[in-house]
């Protein structure tokens, strides 16, 4: 089979963890000689990566799926493929539904792919792998570096919950919580760093679960043995569930001087009633008892977080707690969702649901608070100094664009001679809506000119 010619392309949908299975796709097909393409019409193989966790998103598939059947149509010997986390929900319901789809991918199956794509080829069938596994092979599958800038990488550590939610489709598509080893973690941050990546981000679904399922090393001590990499600056981690984050967690993040001042705690509802029947595992008190030693221990951390308006049997005094607990807390930033009802979960037979109307009013509301108050951390950011990395510029302006160490956008007028990869100190000059505007007053290179070549540094003041 003579593949050197054939074309892929990828579509991704959702959050990190998709991006970076995409990312492990990608090396699997270019390790069978396909090249990358821009646009699917000039593809010879196209995989729609997809999302479930919200109605909205699974509607996107659907819609992406008749787009395909155009292609196929023009081109009769295109594969297509859906992969992720719809692919894992509808398993081979999607074959029936659309006969112009030639394999189901689940989000156990990536490692497979192969196999996928040359039954594809020879016109043996068309399958569906959907099966879980208690080892899931792509868990393990180091992917080369395709994220936002050659200096930043996803590394996942583990893969699935086990918490059900009441409204969360995720134990239902990506199976129960499986953690790697955490020397397999070391090796793989440690031969990214040797390539010139100064920041990765861990990705989990419950991050802070961490090796509970092995019995070993926690997610607070693989933190501790990532800190040790030779050449990391930056660790980030997402996504943490509150009712795990603990004490040793909190101390290794203030001590650890490669581990961002951020993090994404998701709350999705400020009353107690509304979490219990969510199922989150904890209370509102119990919440800001850790916010409070998140701010104690970690001065000037970012927090972040989810929060779902109208799930089913939210009065309008569950909905002042939730903009109470907003105002209380003042998040950083917020990514906020009217509840949707997913297959499989609880909450989709829960009686009471709120009308489409009243959740949009409320999300709006949670919107409008949001904005004031991430607007006024911006405003106060004016006149400060922060540590950025950049990574990248924007096209037809002179702008390189970064983020501090609390995950906040930064646009900088780029001096002569800036890298991606440098670290500078930035002086903030105008907080926006959704960015910040600023100024280089220190600029630290560390960089690789070519692969093999001594590291280049370079000192720039103001």
């Amino acid at each position: 089979m003579h593949t050197q010619t054939k074309a892929y392309y990828i579509e991704t949908y959702g959050c990190q963890m998709n991006e970076h299975d995409s990312e492990k796709m990608a090396a699997i097909l270019e390790s069978m000689g396909l090249v990358e393409t821009s646009t699917a019409e000039t593809a010879d193989v196209v995989i729609i990566n997809t999302c479930s966790i919200r109605e909205k998103a699974e509607h996107k598939v659907y819609s992406a799926l008749g787009s395909l059947r155009a292609l196929k149509a023009k081109n009769p010997g295109l594969v297509t493929v859906v992969a992720g986390c719809v692919a894992q929900q509808e398993k081979d319901r999607l074959l029936r539904r659309a006969d112009h789809l030639d394999a189901v991918v689940g989000t156990h199956g990536i490692g497979e792919l192969r196999d996928i794509l040359e039954r594809a080829w020879e016109k043996r069938d068309r399958c569906a792998r959907t099966e879980f596994s208690r080892d899931v092979s792509s868990l393990h599958m180091p992917a080369p570096r395709r994220g936002r800038s050659p200096m930043n990488s996803y590394v996942t550590i583990m893969q699935g919950c086990s918490n059900f939610c009441t409204y969360c489709v995720v134990p239902y598509t990506r199976g129960p919580e499986q953690s790697r080893p955490a020397g397999e973690i070391v090796a793989e941050v440690q031969d990214l760093a040797r390539q010139g990546v100064r920041e990765v981000t861990l990705l989990g679904q419950n991050v802070n679960a961490y090796g509970k399922d092995r019995g070993d090393v926690s997610f607070a001590e693989l933190l501790r043995l990532l800190d040790l990499v030779e050449g990391l600056k930056r660790i980030r981690f997402t996504t943490s569930h509150p009712k795990d984050l603990d004490a040793a967690l909190v101390q290794a993040m203030a001590e650890l001087g490669s581990v961002c001042e951020h993090i994404h705690l998701p709350l999705q509802s400020g009353s107690d009633k509304v979490l219990h029947a969510m199922h989150r595992g904890y209370t509102r008190a119990e919440y800001l008892e850790k916010i409070a030693m998140l701010r104690e221990n970690i001065p000037g951390i970012a927090i972040t977080a989810d929060m779902i308006v109208g799930f089913p049997g939210e009065t309008e005094e569950d909905f002042s707690l939730t903009l109470s607990a907003l105002a209380e807390i003042r998040y950083d930033q917020i990514f906020s969702f009217k509840y949707s009802a997913r297959p499989s979960t609880a909450a989709r037979l829960f009686g009471d649901q709120i009308p489409e109307a009243v959740k949009a009013a409320r999300l709006a509301e949670v919107h409008a608070l949001q904005e004031s108050i991430t607007d006024q951390y911006h405003k106060a950011a004016e006149g400060t100094a922060a540590e950025v990395l950049i990574e990248g510029f924007r096209e037809r302006s002179s702008q390189a664009f970064g983020r501090t160490r609390q995950n906040k956008i930064v646009n900088i007028e780029a001096p002569d001679g800036l890298n991606v990869g440098d670290l500078v100190t930035v002086r903030i000059e105008q907080g926006l809506k959704h960015s910040l505007r600023g100024k280089i007053s220190f600029v630290v290179t560390v960089h690789r000119e070519e692969e093999g070549s001594p590291q280049r540094r370079r000192e720039h003041r103001e």
